[in-house]
């Protein structure tokens, strides 16, 4: 018997490997074998086996080192066999810290790096932005950059993809990769239960133009061979995420996988190593009111007084910006793809076959959210898109979204596109809202919205869709607040409250008040004038007033009549409306004037009431918070069922026809505004563009325009005294916006220049998402 000792020295270096195996074999006699393990402070091991004299042959094999293979030792006594290691493996490499370059460190050997999607001014994890805007010309009409399988033109190199390499990682002396060595690249969720990874994120098998999926929705696997050849010392791959996080997707999360195959190891499949980067797709963020508007949008109507009298307000901003006019009545029509298991599909409305044909449609707000998204540039910096959430809502302006917003600088995604989920009035965008930042105090602390909350109406008449609804919560920056929006008719949050902007240097979560509809300051506004301007007008275009060239009052047309004008005296009367809810007029169902103001001021001021009462239970709101705006709202419609106790404005009488019920309950009505519907207002940079309410007209020769409308006064006043310095402008929308149960918010749409988060809370760290969240 021989003493053979193996001394094995493994490199000076930072690699995750430390494990070695030598087997000793031979035709005559029983294999023998011992695994090494080397450390920091003893790179070299020896072993000696007690084997016969004869011939044998010599193998180590380790994960991650080169093979060493022997043949043919003459063992004839005591020997001593030493070698130099080589240690070659393949690592793979996102932009883990965020600072726009793929970090080079290797990460931990068959562990995620990061094991966590940390955020705050040390977060960890790769940020993948969704490439949902159109860059190139090789993206076919209707398509979003994320929606076909290669890369779209220069720009997305830049933006609209991010970066991930494999890097050959080489220590001791030079060796060659054996010929049966191999790479596989996989996709997973990072959670359980989501579905497949590659639904969600695409790779690229580099970063040029035209560059193609090597994995992603296109792609049924999920795992693909990387030829080690092509990879050679290192290759760049591209990365975008296919969609933002949302339903069956509520991480946002995914891992990617580079597995190392050495045969002699663990077989010829099975990995004897793997490296694992943990990626997250950028968030969308819903713009709020204190953000500075860039571009307004609004339909090319045939409304020219309206779009003139818009176009002046938005010139007359301290920075002027564009109005872009919508055409959907020339858009082409467009297809819609969506994703159906590995190919992309035109997606056709559940109960709206086909796709809407080229028409007017002035609902510009309804039809998508104004937001953004951002991310960590490529080489520095932060990128950032105007990313418009697509409501699900089936009308013509779509067409013109996808044919001619949608371009470079804008991006769009349509969180229920492809869904069952049906469609109806809540899924519009005028029924969902953002808060400026805003505070929850607690018992024990505070919680800080710095990207404010987003809010929509959600019951039973009026739903916003199951997919939208997941999506806004999954980006886990604005946390939603529900509101009950059953018994507005058109049943959207910006009819009944809106924010606007206030001085507060002392408090970054108060430089804000909401406004709030309230028929009751309406009929106390009439209250008081009664005695003085009795004969004052409401619902009538005053004498010699922009749109109406006559020494009289025009009157205008509210549901079953031409001519809805009233008195204050006739409002604070006892006299017939002569307006009905969704029949012709007929004595059975004719009503007075005090049982509509009673349903107002008792029914409807509390169902506001109920809703403002949600928002003060989800951040900081107090009433000195609020401004009361002057509405008088009017039934249009009958919520079939039979009604409760606690559904009768009071218990002492019946159900009145309706108006003894709360608006939105069972034999109740839902309503819209009868009179202009103020807080449905856009809100400029230093102007608020307020629907003209056409309240009392009061008629005094001494003034502009030989008078002045009780209600604008009202308002007007109260946003003087908040020292915001915001004017006030007035326009008349009743023919193409308030007559179809909108106003100016719905009509228009607008992109914003980032909140700046380092002005309103003093720290850099607050201007980025990712920086700005805490843990």
């Amino acid at each position: 018997m021989a003493n053979y000792t193996v001394q094995l020295t493994a490199p000076d270096g930072n690699y995750p490997f430390n494990r070695v195996r030598i087997s000793f074999t031979s035709a005559n006699h029983p294999q023998q074998a011992r695994e090494l393990t080397f450390t920091p402070q003893a790179r070299t091991k020896t072993h000696t086996f007690a084997i016969a004299n004869g011939t044998w042959d010599l193998k180590v094999t380790g994960a991650g080192f080169a093979p060493i293979n022997e043949a043919n030792i003459n063992v004839a006594g005591n020997a001593t066999n030493a070698k130099n290691l080589s240690v070659i493996f393949y690592s793979l490499h996102s932009d883990r810290n965020r600072d726009g370059t793929v970090d080079i460190a290797i990460g931990r050997q068959g562990h995620r790096t990061p094991e966590n999607i940390r955020f705050g001014p040390n977060g960890t994890g790769a940020i993948i932005p969704v490439n949902c805007n159109q860059d190139g010309g090789n993206t076919g009409a209707g398509y979003t950059d994320n929606q076909d399988n290669h890369v779209n033109g220069d720009n997305d190199l830049d933006s609209g993809i991010a970066h991930l390499k494999i890097i050959q990682q080489s220590f001791g002396p030079p060796a060659i990769v054996p010929p049966g060595w191999a790479l596989r690249l996989r996709i997973s969720p990072a959670v359980a239960g989501e579905a497949a990874a590659n639904r969600h994120f695409r790779i690229f098998d580099g970063i040029a133009n035209n560059s193609v999926e090597v994995l992603g929705p296109e792609t049924v696997a999920t795992e693909i061979p990387q030829d080690i050849a092509t990879v050679g010392a290192e290759q760049t791959y591209g990365i975008e995420a296919v969609r933002f996080a949302g339903q069956g997707f509520e991480s946002g999360r995914a891992i990617i996988s580079l597995l190392g195959i050495q045969p002699e190891v663990s077989g010829p499949d099975i990995p004897a190593y793997f490296f694992i980067e943990h990626v997250i797709a950028a968030r969308w963020i819903a713009n709020h009111h204190q953000q500075t508007v860039t571009r307004i949008y609004v339909e090319h109507s045939n409304d020219d007084d309206f779009l003139q009298s818009l176009a002046a307000a938005a010139a007359a901003e301290n920075t002027p910006y564009p109005l872009t006019a919508a055409t959907p009545a020339i858009a082409p029509q467009t297809n819609v793809p969506y994703l159906n298991g590995n190919a992309w599909n035109n997606f056709t409305a559940a109960g709206k076959p086909g796709l809407p044909t080229a028409a007017s449609d002035q609902w510009l707000r309804d039809t998508m959210v104004s937001g953004y998204s951002s991310w960590p540039g490529n080489g520095g910096g932060i990128e950032r898109q105007d990313v418009f959430m697509k409501a699900h809502r089936w009308h013509h302006l779509q067409n013109w979204v996808y044919q001619t917003l949608l371009n470079h600088d804008i991006g769009v995604f349509y969180p229920a596109v492809g869904t069952a989920d049906a469609i109806n009035d809540g899924n519009s965008g005028g029924n969902i809202s953002v808060t400026p930042p805003v505070r929850k105090s607690h018992l024990i602390g505070t919680t800080d919205y710095r990207f404010g909350r987003i809010y929509y109406g959600h019951h039973r008449e009026s739903t916003l869709d199951n997919s939208s609804r997941q999506f806004l919560a999954a980006q886990n920056m604005q946390a939603p607040i529900v509101l009950n929006v059953d018994w507005l008719r058109v049943g959207h949050v910006d009819e009944m409250m809106t924010f606007v902007k206030a001085n507060n240097p002392g408090n970054p979560y108060k430089r804000w008040k909401l406004l709030v509809a309230s028929p009751a300051t309406a009929y106390q506004i009439m209250r008081d004038n009664q005695v003085a301007h009795g004969n004052a007008t409401l619902l009538a275009r005053p004498p010699h007033s922009p749109g109406n060239a006559t020494a009289n009052f025009a009157g205008l047309p509210a549901p079953g009549t031409a001519d809805a004008s009233a008195t204050i005296t006739d409002f604070l009367g006892n006299g017939v409306v002569p307006m009905y809810w969704g029949i012709p007029v007929m004595e059975a169902n004719a009503y007075s004037y005090q049982q509509l103001r009673t349903w107002n001021i008792d029914g409807v001021e509390k169902v506001i009431t109920d809703n403002v009462d949600k928002m003060k239970s989800a951040f900081d709101l107090s009433n000195a918070d609020i401004i009361k705006v002057p509405v008088i709202f009017i039934p249009e419609t009958r919520i079939d069922g039979a009604f409760g106790l606690t559904d009768k404005i009071s218990i002492w009488t019946g159900a009145d026809g309706g108006f003894n019920i709360y608006p939105g309950r069972n034999s109740g009505f839902r309503c819209s505004a009868l009179t202009g519907d103020m807080p449905n207002l856009f809100s400029g940079n230093d102007h608020l563009f307020i629907p003209k309410p056409f309240g009392p007209w009061v008629v005094d020769n001494t003034v502009a325009n030989n008078g002045y409308d009780l209600f604008e006064r009202d308002l007007e006043q109260k946003i003087v005294a908040i020292g915001n310095g915001l004017a006030c402008d007035f326009i008349d929308d009743w023919d193409y916006y308030h007559a179809h149960h909108g106003e100016i918010h719905c009509g228009t749409n607008e992109t914003r220049a980032p909140f700046n988060g380092q002005v309103a809370f003093g720290n850099a760290r607050f201007n980025n998402w990712w920086t700005a969240l805490d843990g």
